[in-house]
């Protein structure tokens, strides 16, 4: 068995907690507000280069799936698990935020569409997800048995491809599929990614902290240079940009070499569990078009640096709080024996596919 990478699950918490920060920056009207106050001040340019220095955060996450699950047995059970998860934030939150804010309205449509997560893509990054897992065998088998200098090829294929070429060169999005990384391919192509530094590690570079500061500060330039969102200055700040890339890629290299004091994994046992929760919590529908949406846009009007700090404390209370509402739903679960139906759920699957197999 091997060792379990508490680096890496480290970086699932930075990650989860960079998400949120990008999330009070954008969902919150922070960089909104910013703008209307003044395209060039030091509040836009400050909420920019935050935002800009978390965006990589999500291309982790599958770049995660992939180092972690080149070597996992594949589980149908645990897929089955998450769905059930996600489900139960998209019911419950709706009827809480419904009961709680005087103006959310629960629609007919909202009351259907939160039963089929997936189906009506609730959250992107899960629909997307769900579709990856059960393409997760074929891409193991794929790592496993493509000698190294075939997949370096395919790796590098994959990112001229869907990275390079998705930013500059094919101008009809559609081309791809890609819908600026808000889709599975994507991530199947950052699985590969991760499962191959899995497998070789990645010595395209040396420095991954001076790489992660290269690529930050040349996105910050060019949205700068290209008139900021209003013109093109986001054609380094999307997910398939090879400046998040290669930002996402220099964070999982540099956290998987981490060795953490006993002390620390103690923590980061605590808190690498809760982040898919963080993540279903805060993005829920009803509490970001409610509670999330436009609330934090005054902390553009504060000083350059309470600004910063502002945006960091309130990032972090959220990533808290979503934290605890996860971990009483996992102790929920456990008195509620929800592991045994998913189980039970995975057995009946299984017996299905097996039948099949017969017809």
């Amino acid at each position: 068995m091997s060792r379990r990478n508490y680096g890496v699950d480290l970086l699932r918490i930075v990650s989860m907690y960079m998400i949120v920060l990008n999330h009070v920056l954008l969902k919150g009207g922070v960089i909104e507000q910013a703008t209307k106050i003044g395209i060039g001040t030091l509040n836009y340019d400050l909420s920019w280069l935050l935002d800009i220095i978390c965006y990589a955060a999500v291309n982790c996450y599958a770049l995660i799936s992939g180092y972690v699950g080149v070597k996992a047995k594949f589980k149908l059970v645990n897929i089955i698990k998450l769905w059930l998860q996600v489900l139960f934030y998209s019911v419950v939150l709706n009827i809480v935020v419904a009961g709680v804010v005087p103006r959310a309205e629960l629609s007919k449509s909202e009351m259907i569409q939160m039963f089929f997560p997936v189906s009506y893509q609730r959250y992107w990054y899960y629909s997307a997800y769900f579709v990856l897992f059960f393409f997760m065998p074929f891409l193991n088998y794929l790592l496993k048995n493509l000698d190294k200098n075939m997949l370096q090829k395919l790796i590098l294929g994959s990112i001229v491809f869907f990275s390079i070429g998705e930013t500059f060169i094919f101008r009809v999005k559609e081309f791809l599929a890609l819908q600026s990384g808000y889709s599975f391919l994507w991530l199947m192509v950052l699985y590969l990614i991760g499962g191959y530094i899995k497998l070789y590690d990645w010595n395209l570079w040396k420095h991954d902290r001076l790489i992660f500061i290269e690529m930050a500060v040349l996105s910050f330039v060019v949205l700068l240079l290209l008139g900021g969102e209003e013109g093109h200055g986001r054609l380094l700040i999307n997910y398939p940009a090879p400046t998040m890339l290669f930002m996402a890629i220099a964070l999982l290299n540099y956290f998987k070499d981490l060795r953490l004091q006993p002390s620390q994994i103690k923590w980061v046992k605590v808190f690498a569990p809760l982040t898919f929760g963080v993540y279903l919590i805060h993005l829920q529908p009803m509490v970001a078009v409610y509670i999330l949406q436009g609330r934090l846009a005054t902390l553009a009007f504060e000083s350059p640096w309470l600004l910063v700090v502002d945006v960091v404390f309130v990032s972090f209370m959220i990533y808290l709080c979503c934290s605890v509402i996860e971990w009483g739903r996992q102790k929920l679960f456990y008195l509620m024996e929800v592991e045994t139906l998913a189980e039970k759920l995975n057995n009946i699957l299984v017996k299905l596919i097996y039948a099949s197999k017969k017809l």
